[in-house]
C-alpha cells in the first residue's frame, strides 16, 4: 500500500530506477501528464497526482507541470510541508507514534508479526530492539521509507516537494488541505489490529517493492490513470476501512476547499498523492459528478 507512506513522509510512495528515462521519453512523446485541468465557467484549477518521492532522473518533468504552476496563484498541497520539517514541529508530530505507556510494539502484535519484521531488518541500520517503542503503523511507514530507500527514491524530489519549493522561491501562497497532525491522527486513531493488518500487507508486498515502484512510476509519468488506479487501490483491496479512512473521507473533507478554488478568478494548482485522484470515489469522479469539466493535460 504505497501510499499510506505518502502520507506522513513525504508520508505517505515514504520512496531510479533505469527505466524512469525511458518512461519519462514516453510521456513527452505522448504529451500526457498525470494533471488534469478542471474548470467551472471561466475559472480553472489544475489538479496533479502526485508520486511523493523520486529521483533526478524523473526530471525535467513533462512541461504542462510547469505551465500549470506557472499559470497559478496559489499551491494547494495536502498539507503545507513546513509543518512536515524536523526543526518546525515535525519531531514532536513523529512522537505520536511512539508509545508513551510503557507498552511495546512485541506486545502489540503476535509473535510472527515480530518475526517477520525482524527478517526484514536485517541488513538495515535498525536492530528490532531499536523499534520497540513504536506503534505498528510507524513501524509500517518505517519500513516502507526503507523500501522507497533501498529503491533509490526520494522524498527531497516527490512532485509535492518540487513545487513546494517553488512556491517559496517565488512567493507564492501556500495552501494545505489539512494539518499534519490530522494526517498522523488517520494512523494512531486506528485499532492496533487494524494496524498490524497493514503493517503485515507491508511485509508481504516487499519482495516485489522494486518491480511494483518501476511499474508505478512508469503509469505515473505516461499520465496512465487506469493503472495507477489498479497498482495504488488494488492494494487496498483486503481492507476497505482503511481506504475509507486514509482515501475517501479525505477526498471528501478536501472537496469543499477545491470548490473554494474553483471559484477564484486565478487558478489554484493542486497536488495531492495520485491515489487521491483516480478511482470511483476519487477526487476527478466527484469532481465530475458535480458537473465541473476536466481534461486531462
Amino acid at each position: 500500500m504505497r501510499n499510506r507512506y505518502a502520507l506522513v513522509g513525504r508520508l505517505s510512495v515514504a520512496v531510479a530506477l533505469a527505466c524512469l528515462l525511458a518512461s519519462g521519453a514516453a510521456a513527452q512523446t505522448r504529451g500526457r501528464s498525470f494533471l488534469w485541468k478542471v474548470q467551472s465557467g471561466n475559472n480553472v484549477m489544475y489538479l496533479a497526482g502526485s508520486v511523493h518521492a523520486l529521483t533526478a532522473d524523473a526530471y525535467p518533468l513533462n512541461p504542462a507541470y510547469q505551465r500549470a504552476f506557472d499559470a497559478s496563484s496559489s499551491l494547494v498541497e495536502e498539507i503545507d510541508l513546513a509543518e512536515a520539517d524536523p526543526l518546525t514541529g515535525g519531531a514532536g508530530l513523529l512522537s505520536k507514534g511512539m508509545y508513551q505507556d510503557g507498552r511495546t510494539f512485541g506486545s502489540a502484535v503476535s509473535r510472527q508479526t515480530v518475526a517477520l519484521v525482524e527478517q526484514k531488518l536485517k541488513n538495515t541500520p535498525l536492530a528490532l530492539d531499536l523499534i520497540q517503542p513504536m506503534k505498528p503503523w510507524m513501524v509500517m511507514l518505517m519500513l516502507e521509507a526503507l523500501g522507497s530507500q533501498a529503491a533509490g527514491l526520494d522524498p527531497e524530489l516527490g512532485l509535492d516537494k518540487h513545487f513546494y519549493n517553488l512556491a517559496i522561491d517565488g512567493k507564492k501562497q501556500v495552501i494545505g488541505l489539512e494539518t499534519a497532525e490530522s494526517q498522523m491522527d488517520r494512523f494512531d486513531k486506528m485499532p492496533e489490529a487494524m494496524q498490524e493488518q497493514m503493517l503485515r500487507s507491508e511485509l508481504a508486498e516487499m519482495d516485489s517493492e522494486q518491480s511494483s515502484l518501476r511499474a508505478l512510476l512508469t503509469a505515473w509519468q505516461t499520465g496512465d490513470g487506469p493503472a495507477i488506479e489498479k497498482m495504488l487501490l488494488g492494494s487496498f483491496s483486503n481492507n476497505q476501512t482503511a481506504y475509507s479512512s486514509l482515501i475517501v473521507e479525505r477526498n471528501r473533507n478536501w472537496m469543499p476547499q477545491l470548490e473554494t478554488c474553483l471559484r477564484r478568478s486565478s487558478p489554484c494548482f493542486v497536488v495531492v498523492g495520485a491515489a487521491h485522484v483516480v478511482g470511483p470515489q476519487g477526487l476527478l469522479t466527484m469532481l465530475q459528478q458535480k458537473g465541473y469539466r476536466i481534461e486531462q493535460q
